[in-house]
């Protein structure tokens, strides 16, 4: 990365854990797909004591890929039962995790709203259901940022 780009990641870094801070911001925030993998994202999530994990470990196609990069990426206790429960008690629980806000940062969502729109629909749902169930709980932000490529 070029000198001169980095400044401008920091500062689009700082401005998205702004926004996700927000207890305005709906539960899905879009982001610069550049931003996903640039050190600038990551050191402003923990600068904030945010839990951020990036969901990209394989392609996401369907429900099984789905839950096996989310269980992955988030280091969900092994009594994770691979369901669309489990990820909602999940998500909304992480105790064995604790930080100031969540954001689940999910590059190329396209390909699982093609191959299983019905999947990425239900995803929505949980992650939205997580959502409420932090800002009821206690106010800690969850996040869902999605990083089309």
């Amino acid at each position: 990365m070029s000198p001169a780009r980095a400044p401008t990641l920091r500062a689009e870094a700082d401005k998205l854990l702004k926004l996700c801070a927000d207890p305005r911001t709906p539960m899905q925030v879009a982001a610069r797909p550049d931003l996903f993998s640039s050190p600038e994202l990551a050191a402003a999530f923990a600068r904030a004591g945010w839990f951020a994990p990036r969901v990209d470990r394989a392609p996401v196609f369907n429900k099984a890929t789905l839950l096996h990069a989310i269980y992955q990426s988030c280091e969900f206790p092994a009594w994770f039962g691979f369901n669309w429960d489990a990820l909602r008690d999940s998500l909304s629980d992480m105790s064995w995790r604790p930080a100031n806000g969540y954001a689940l940062l999910y590059r190329n969502p396209g390909l699982l709203q093609t191959r299983s729109p019905d999947d990425y629909a239900t995803f929505i749902d949980v992650a939205q259901e997580a959502c409420e169930i932090w800002a009821e709980a206690s106010g800690v932000p969850f996040r869902l940022i999605l990083m089309a490529s």
